[in-house]
């Protein structure tokens, strides 16, 4: 670690003791990945062009299960946003900082036993501790996590689409990830949710022990990866779901693009 990244991780971890007081101060962090590095312009290219990458092989990718069984990813809309912009970030040392209504989650923060101790100190557990309050809505967090994108021809791979459009106040309840972009075509790839996800439903099961957001729950509504596309056509971009076979014309009108906010991660 640098001497660079270490000041600015203490700087912003200590709170500041008068210079008269010399009594070491121990701070203890959780350290889901170390920061090795900032994001800088180059780091970002990079995520752009592996993103597609990383969301094949979270499509095919395996795991054994705790019960020994072997089982692909399923991930809700947002939570798969997230694991893919954590596995890019992770491999290189790159630092995640993301807010929510609950707190602002950081892939190394000052630990505490109430917060962290149910999560391992890795990519997954820093992925699982935010995927549970982590929401759609969130990524409209402009300035913080992420930023506007004005039109649909912008977007580049790994970005963000939200539909909000068709909701009071323009709340996003849906997000997919831009896979490759041309003039005339999207092709994104989204996680999806299983089952009733709205109030009270979600109230009543999380009576019984059951979380639809928590990925450790075994009520997680997560869902496999799904493809699709969107086509330019003369009433707009036409949506079609590969994996459902599910269309919709001039769907992408019902929809908000933001970016990663990553030079904000290293602050």
């Amino acid at each position: 670690m640098s001497a660079e990244v270490l000041s600015t991780l203490m700087a912003r971890s200590v709170a500041l003791t008068p210079k008269a007081d010399k009594t070491p101060k121990k701070v203890t962090y959780k350290v889901f990945w170390k920061t090795t590095a900032f994001w800088t312009e180059a780091h970002i290219a990079d995520y752009h062009k592996e993103a597609p990458e990383i969301a094949e092989r979270l499509i095919v990718e395996k795991y054994w299960a705790k019960d020994g069984d072997i089982k692909g990813n399923k991930f809700t809309c947002e939570d798969f946003a997230l694991r893919l912009l954590c596995e890019f970030a992770s491999k290189r040392g790159l630092p995640v900082k993301l807010k929510t209504g609950v707190r602002t989650y950081r892939n190394m923060e000052n630990y505490t036993a109430a917060e962290h101790d149910r999560y391992v100190s890795h990519m997954y557990g820093f992925c699982e501790m935010v995927m549970l309050t982590y929401g759609a809505p969130d990524m409209q967090r402009v300035g913080v996590n992420t930023t506007s994108i004005e039109t649909a021809e912008a977007l580049l791979p790994g970005d963000i689409l939200a539909q909000a459009l068709d909701r009071p106040k323009d709340i996003a309840h849906h997000i997919q990830i831009a896979i490759a972009v041309s003039d005339s075509k999207i092709e994104i790839r989204q996680g999806n949710t299983g089952g009733i996800s709205v109030r009270p439903f979600t109230t009543v099961q999380k009576w019984f022990g059951s979380n639809m957001a928590d990925p450790q729950n075994s009520g997680y509504a997560g869902m496999p990866i799904e493809k699709g596309n969107y086509t330019k056509s003369g009433i707009g971009w036409t949506y079609r779901n590969e994996s459902t076979g599910s269309m919709a014309e001039d769907f992408l009108k019902k929809f908000l693009f933001y970016r990663w906010n990553f030079l904000e991660f290293n602050k």
